[in-house]
């Protein structure tokens, strides 16, 4: 076999390895962050310390409302709604984690490494629209109890949410082609 071949195959499933390990940070921030919405909703713990650059993962950031002023339902689903978004997140990079170990045990083009790159993009198209959805849901629900002037409905969808749906739509379909090519591939060898 040749040496310079066998050298990029071994640094390739080394950088995949170190991807794999890498990977659990996003996850484990995650987990641990999944238990923050409930703080916030339920015992009003405002800055529980995972928030950089302004992005955090309590989706509410409504100014005008007071936690402690919503009743236990408002609460429960407020809580359930952001805590599905960071679990739905985590698992996506679960996925991701699984397609680089496949990776760095050289299961580049098997069926198994192609689901898991399908199966990524599918959770964050999911993610981004559940995301979209979601702040809507809230501020009607977060504002339910407020006067009827100080009630309101928000939505937004900016070029960062037009960004995200492209690439989980092209990583999804990256991962389906991908599957059909490992497919063939293995029709055909049992033709010849």
């Amino acid at each position: 076999m040749n040496t310079d071949m066998t050298k990029t195959h071994s640094r390739l499933n080394q950088y995949c390895r170190f991807m794999a390990l890498l990977t659990l940070i996003p996850i484990l921030i995650m987990l641990i962050s999944s238990i923050f919405p409930f703080l916030y909703y339920f015992f009003d713990m405002q800055n529980i310390g995972l928030e950089f650059g302004g992005f955090s993962f309590i989706q509410s950031g409504i100014d005008n409302v007071d936690p402690k002023s919503l009743s236990g339902w408002q609460a429960a689903i407020a809580t359930l709604i952001d805590t599905s978004l960071i679990l739905i997140l985590a698992y996506a990079f679960y996925q991701l984690r699984l397609l680089f170990i496949n990776y760095s045990q050289s299961e580049y083009f098997s069926v198994k490494s192609a689901n898991h790159c399908y199966v990524f993009g599918k959770l964050l198209v999911l993610w981004g629209i559940i995301n979209f959805l979601s702040e809507p849901l809230l501020t009607m629900l977060l504002t339910y109890n407020q006067d009827a002037s100080a009630r309101y409905f928000s939505i937004s969808f900016s070029s960062d949410d037009i960004i995200t749906l492209f690439s989980a739509m092209s990583i999804m379909l990256i991962g389906q082609i991908l599957k059909k090519a490992c497919q063939l591939a293995e029709e055909n060898k049992q033709f010849i």
